[in-house]
């Protein structure tokens, strides 16, 4: 099974305070620096469309040099080394050289922080999603020189698009093909914004995409699915529930959407290989998640369903 997601690979943290101290700063990010962003080596081109992506949780704990708490991380070079892992797999799987991929490193919510200490997060989020609005903001004015864009985030990265979808002018709102909300949910009140429509079809723009999967109604994991108004389906791209068959690393799989709780039940002939990648992960059984969540292969699962949608948002409608 590719391995990824290293957020998940690194469960190994005990979200507890244990007497340790809780300190907290804003973080800043100088745009203009190259070290700010991912570099692929691909030189951007005019005739292709963007990829603007705000990568997920590969941060697990940050602590200061005191053995402080942090709730953001430091961006050191180990976090740096997990976030790249992730960038490039996306790239790779999922955008392909179709598209100019462009990605800003940003001081993410540790799982740490967003697993344990809710208050705390409430304080420290507004800073996070100020950070990736700002880095939308240089990208606007410095990078994008007029081309349509693409939005997309995993997890994390997905509950910042939405702060990102509304924090748009509606200039830029007109330049967007789409957004990629992977692994996170879109509320009733997300949707009563201008700038944020969920997909109906397969070709639709100035639209957003969102699904959670799980293998049963037991997986729901509130953090990233409570109050979902919608769900598309990224093997058939239907938000009714209607069943569509995919094949992933050899397992033939069916998802359907669940359009009650607004999630991707996804059924396999070998749900035991998830169930059992999920209990070996010990910080799972902390955060109280499910071992019949997917949260993990949101990502994995729909690599070329994606590809293929976003190539026909951008340069087939």
């Amino acid at each position: 099974m590719k391995k990824l997601l290293s957020y998940w690979i690194l469960l190994f943290v005990v979200v507890s305070a244990n007497g340790i101290n809780i300190q907290e700063e804003h973080r800043e990010t100088s745009w203009n620096i190259a070290s700010a962003w991912y570099n692929d080596g691909d030189s951007l081109s005019a005739q292709k469309v963007d990829v603007f992506y705000v990568f997920s949780t590969e941060v697990a704990k940050a602590r200061d040099a005191q053995g402080n708490i942090l709730m953001q991380a430091t961006l050191n070079a180990e976090d740096r080394k997990f976030i790249t892992q992730e960038l490039s797999f996306v790239k790779r799987h999922i955008f392909h050289d179709d598209f100019n991929f462009i990605a800003p490193f940003y001081h993410q919510l540790t799982f740490e922080a967003l697993c344990g200490y809710s208050s705390e997060v409430t304080v420290a989020y507004p800073n996070v999603s100020a950070e990736i609005c700002e880095a939308f903001d240089y990208y606007m004015q410095h990078i994008n020189n007029g081309r349509p864009f693409i939005l997309a985030g995993f997890s994390q990265g997905a509950m910042l698009m939405i702060d990102l979808l509304k924090h748009l002018t509606d200039e830029q709102y007109s330049q967007m093909v789409a957004t990629y909300m992977i692994g996170y949910r879109l509320s009733a009140d997300d949707l009563l914004h201008p700038h944020i429509h969920a997909a109906q079809s397969d070709n639709d723009r100035q639209v957003v995409v969102s699904f959670n999967s799980v293998a049963s109604l037991e997986g729901i994991w509130n953090l990233v699915s409570s109050g979902a108004a919608t769900c598309m389906n990224p093997v058939n791209w239907h938000t009714d529930n209607a069943s569509a068959q995919f094949i992933y690393e050899g397992d033939t799989c069916v998802a359907h959407v669940d359009t009650l709780n607004q999630v991707l039940i996804v059924t396999s002939r070998h749900k035991e290989r998830y169930e059992k990648w999920m209990k070996s992960n010990p910080l799972y059984s902390v955060a109280n998640i499910s071992p019949d969540n997917l949260h993990h292969w949101d990502l994995l699962f729909y690599t070329d369903q994606l590809h293929q949608n976003a190539v026909k948002r951008a340069y087939n409608h």
